[in-house]
Formats: structure tokens, sequence, C-alpha cells
């Protein structure tokens, strides 16, 4: 009964969170179709579609991704250093940063290598570092680092934006959780991405955690057991 009232649950908070870009859409083609527009308003009208259809596809693919962790299906994991890793992810989302006049710096220490699957690394990072841009303020800057903390590598990624209130925290990494800052914006958050985050750290054996202060930044963590290669003695 619980298993299924989850199920539930879920269905109907992703019917919800679909019906909001799919509304989005029907509303502006509804309009280019029944108004006279000068050219200029239809490429913008246009244009909003095609945000939201990114954004449809975003949260699509967020559900998906959702699901395979539900199915409790494991892919196979591998050994590899962390850092190039997330170098890729900080190198995809430097345009965004500088569309924001936001700064990255970055802290790679060498022998961070952990057991994990590349692709599950790279997408929590991505969500992550995604935040840390999207909800900074103008101008604002993102630290991430990756560094050795005793027998763990720790990921970590922080802000100087507006901060998470404090009634806020114990929810974030529920699945559909907005704060209200979140939840009111523009900028399309779906309070999946950190669940996910959760889910994946969860099956890695790993830690996430985060700390914050409202009008000053977020910090994020993230923990892995650090792989060290045990000496073959001939």
């Amino acid at each position: 009964e619980t298993a299924e009232a989850r199920r539930r649950q879920f269905v109907s908070d992703a019917s919800h969170e679909l019906k909001t870009p799919l509304a989005s859409i029907k509303l502006l083609s509804d309009s280019i179709l029944q108004n006279e527009m000068d050219p200029e308003t239809q490429r913008e009208f246009i244009g909003d579609i095609g945000r939201e259809a990114d954004r449809l596809g975003r949260l699509t693919q967020k559900l998906l991704t959702l699901t395979k962790l539900d199915s409790s299906v494991e892919e196979e994991r591998e050994i590899l250093d962390a850092a190039p890793v997330v170098r890729k992810v900080v190198r995809m989302l430097l345009p965004l940063a500088r569309l924001r006049g936001i700064g990255i710096d970055t802290t790679f220490e060498p022998d961070c290598s952990v057991m994990t699957v590349e692709d599950d690394l790279y997408q929590i990072v991505f969500n992550l570092t995604e935040n840390a841009i999207k909800y900074n303020r103008q101008d604002g800057w993102v630290g991430v680092s990756v560094r050795r903390a005793g027998d763990q590598v720790e990921l970590r990624v922080e802000d100087n934006g507006a901060g998470i209130p404090p009634e806020s925290m114990e929810h974030i990494f529920e699945r559909f959780y907005r704060t209200d800052a979140s939840r009111n914006s523009s900028k399309g958050g779906s309070g999946i991405g950190l669940s996910i985050v959760k889910k994946i750290m969860e099956d890695h054996g790993g830690q996430v955690w985060a700390t914050s202060k409202e009008g000053t930044g977020t910090t994020m963590y993230l923990a892995l057991r650090k792989y060290q290669e045990v000496p073959v003695h001939e």
C-alpha cells in the first residue's frame, strides 16, 4: 500500500510539472494563430515556445532518470579520477555563467580516484553547479573543488547567492520540493535535480549535504569513498 501510494503521488507530481510548460506552449501558439502580430513580436513568442520546449525536454529527462534510479538497475562502475569529470562540467556551464557575469573558480587536488559511473558523477556535479549559477546573483561567484578528505574524496560547489531559508533546508532533497524563491522565479526549477543527486549518492554509498545562510550563499558537499589501489606483492 505504501509503494502504491508513493507511485500515485509520483505520477500526480510528475503530471503537474509537465502541465506547466505544455500549458505555456499551448497559450503562446494560440496567441500567434489568433492575433495579428508584427514579425518582431511573433519571433519573440516563437522564442518563448522554444525555451518552454527545452524546459519540457529537461524535465522529461530528469523524470526518466528518476525512473531508472527507482528501478534499481545498477550500471557497471569504474575507477576514475573525479577531477577530469568535474572539469568537463565546468567547461560545459561556462557560457551560462558568462551570460550572467558569474565567475567560476576551481580547485582540483591530485589523487582523487573514486569507484563510480562516469555519467552519474557528471550528472550530479552538473545539477549542483547549474543550480549555483542559476540561483545566484548577477555578477556573482561560484567555487567548484575536488579535494581529498581522509579516506574520502569531497566535491564542493559553493556560491554567494541568496541562500536557502532555514525552514527549507531539511526539505531540499525531497522530490518536487522547491523553495518559494525558486518556485516563484522564471528559472524553471522542477524540484527534481537535488533528489536525483541524493539518490545517486545513496546508491554509491556516498553522502550529500548542504550549508546555507540567507543573503550569503550556499555550499553543497558530496563525499565518496576514495579508491585506494592495494599493492600487489610478488
